[in-house]
Order: structure tokens, then sequence, then C-alpha cells
């Protein structure tokens, strides 16, 4: 037994339903799971006491943060068992694909997590319940992701039932340490590897934008932003590394809630489904630092170009387009539907700092997430074929 459990001697991984193959997740830099009991209580007439706590179905969930470094997205590696369904590498495509997520812990006598664990942990059942992603100006780009479920079980090495129960409703398997040489590094650390990933741990630097509107006939590697945004063209594109650009973006958190409802029968305690309850709201977050105010009109009737009550009135808000590129592989998506839900403006006071403008974007249903390291029999093609979804 370890005197201590730390950052070096835990491990998450995942591995499809009907599979025994393990995929361990790099860069990740927190994980935390929580375990509920929902207990209903029954009283009678006659006594004060309970009659009984009765036990329902117990909810696990999982939430787990990584850095953004060339390797597979942990968004990917939960929704590995996706196969599409006719919508390619979508919010949908993925919406009914489980996991088995696992979490290991080794002596911290070791330098890393290497041969079998001590103790794990493998959850069975699990469906991703929410997403988010974050592009901050201090710190590393990273995602965020909770995957929720119902069945729980810790076991020793080498064995194949949980502690205390003989029969946990699948057959558990081993993760082994996949850091056994203690030398692990980001996968987009080399720059111009074979994927074309760039960077390692991505920051500030590493958001990827067109150099010029007329550099990218399909745009789908570089980010593209609402053309709303003061100092953004009129094609969404802007350019940080000339002295012109008047875009100075401080920050950038894209997310998604799937609301997961579970499904029940009458014949089992456990649901035999848990669906995304569509539709899903989408938000993104721009911050930038103002140089001119945060330009953006706000009128009772809408903006009117003339008196005419049918052909002259025009809404304040038009449909934008949002994808995020950055270096080391992540391309994120939210589609053409975007609208302005709201503009903060603030900052700036006498104590000191600068006047900042965030913009909160929302949409439905529109959040694909491609990545070259996914580990998806098809994300190969997704990747290739990415102008298809990131467009």
């Amino acid at each position: 037994m370890a005197n201590r459990i730390y950052f070096a001697n835990q491990q998450v991984a995942f591995r499809r339903d009907a599979t025994a193959v393990w995929y361990a997740a790099h860069g990740v830099q927190s994980v935390a799971v929580t375990t509920t009991f929902n207990l209903e209580q029954a009283f009678e007439l006659g006594q004060l006491a309970i009659y009984e706590n009765i036990e329902g179905v117990p909810d696990i969930e999982m939430t787990m943060s990584k850095v953004l470094d060339g390797y597979a997205l942990l968004y990917h590696l939960v929704t590995n068992e996706a196969a599409g369904h006719g919508h390619g590498p979508t919010l949908a495509g993925r919406s009914n694909a489980k996991v088995v997520a696992a979490l290991g812990v080794w002596p911290d006598t070791q330098d890393s997590a290497s041969g079998n664990p001590s103790q794990q942990m493998e959850a069975s059942g699990m469906f991703c319940s929410a997403v988010s992603y974050n592009f901050p100006l201090e710190d590393n780009f990273s995602e965020d992701v909770t995957i929720v479920g119902n069945n729980k079980g810790w076991k020793a090495a080498g064995v194949a039932t949980a502690i205390d129960c003989a029969t946990p409703g699948w057959a558990m398997v081993t993760a082994t340490g996949y850091f056994s040489g203690n030398d692990d590094a980001p996968y987009a650390e080399t720059r111009g590897n074979a994927s074309g990933q760039y960077g390692g741990v991505n920051r500030r630097e590493n958001l990827s934008f067109a150099t010029t509107s007329s550099s990218d006939a399909g745009g789908v590697d570089y980010t593209h932003l609402p053309t709303e945004l003061p100092g953004v063209d009129s094609n969404g594109w802007i350019n940080p590394q000339v002295a012109a650009n008047t875009v100075h973006l401080q920050s950038i958190t894209c997310s998604t809630d799937l609301g997961r409802e579970e499904l029940f029968e009458l014949g089992t305690r456990q649901p035999y489904a848990r669906v995304v309850t569509f539709p899903v709201e989408v938000t993104c977050d721009i911050e930038l630092l103002s140089l001119s105010g945060d330009m953006i009109n706000a009128f009772a009737d809408g903006c009117a170009s003339s008196t005419d009550q049918c052909t002259g009135i025009q809404d304040n808000l038009t449909n934008q387009s949002i994808r995020i590129a950055t270096c080391e592989g992540t391309r994120l998506f939210l589609g053409d539907k975007n609208k302005l839900a709201s503009v903060n403006y603030g900052g700036g006071d006498a104590g000191g700092g600068n006047v900042t403008v965030t913009y909160s974007y929302t949409t439905f249903n529109d959040f694909t997430v491609l990545h070259p390291a996914d580990p998806n029999a098809s994300g190969p093609g997704w990747w290739t074929n990415r102008a298809n979804y990131l467009t």
C-alpha cells in the first residue's frame, strides 16, 4: 500500500465496453470521482422512526482535466465507441458512445505508473456528460470532461472481480501503467512531426490564425471568429502578428452540458439507457482587451434601415460562425448559427487595470471536435476529410 496518492502514482485510462485494450490519457492534470447513493425514505402511520431507507441506483461522476499537448483528447477517449451513426464526429454522432474508465494507483515509491497497479477503480457504462475547452492568456490550453454512470468497483491487480463483490456485472480488466520510462513528453513537442502538430503543451502563442484572408481557402486549420467583434474582418479573420491588428484576445472558453437523462423500465433497477436531452446548448465566451468599447448596438425595435414595417426592420444580431484551431491539432467548430447572448464591459477602474469586454455566444447542438490523434477507427478519415465537418 502507498503512504499517499499524488500525481506520479495514479493513471487514468479508458477502453471500449467489449474490448480489453486500454488507452491511457496523457497530459492529465486532475481527476475527481464522486459517488452518490440515492436514498428514498418510506415512513408509516404508527411510528416516528423511519420504516425503510430505500436504496436506489448509485450515480458515479468522474471529472478530468488535461492540457492540450498533441495526444488524444479526453472527449475522444471517452467517445471512442462512436461509430458516427451517419453523423460523423458530430455531437449527435458521439452522443450514444459509452466507455469503461479506470483510475489506477501505484506505490508512492515508484517514479511513474508502470507495471500493474496495486489498486484500480473501474467504472463501467460511463457516458460523456459535459465538455469544455479553455484557451486562457496566462495558462495552458486545457480540456475538461465529465462522464457519468451507475457502476463502479475497486479491485486489486490481477483480479477480475471487485473487492467484497464477486459479481460486479462485467469482467474487470487491469490497466497496466503506460509511463514505464518516466520520460513521457507532449506528442506535439517536436515541431513538425508527421501529423503536423506543433508547440508541445499549447499556450497563447499556439492559437492558429490565418496570416491573410486569401491564404486559407478552406479555413479549417485556422481560428474563425464572429465578425461583429471589433477589429475582426468580414471573413472572420484576424492576424495577431501584424502591427495593424486591433483584436487583442484575452481568453476563449467553449463548453456544452449534455444533460443526460436516465431511462428506466419495469423489471430492472438500473437504467437501460442514458440519453442526451436535445436540444443541447453550446456556449462560447470570448474576452478582448478593449480599445474602443464593446461596439455593440442594442435597440428595442432592432436596427431600422427605413420606416417600412416589413422590409425596414432588421434584428440587432446576425448568425456567426466560430471555429477554434490550435497548433497541437485540436479543431473545434460550433457551427454557423452562434448568436450573441450578452456583452459585459468592465475593468479600467481607478485602482488600475484595463477595460475588457466579454462577448458570450450561444447556439444549440453544434459542437464538433476533431484531432489527428483520435483513437476511433474512423478518426483518420474524419481528420483527412475535416473540411466536411469544420465548415
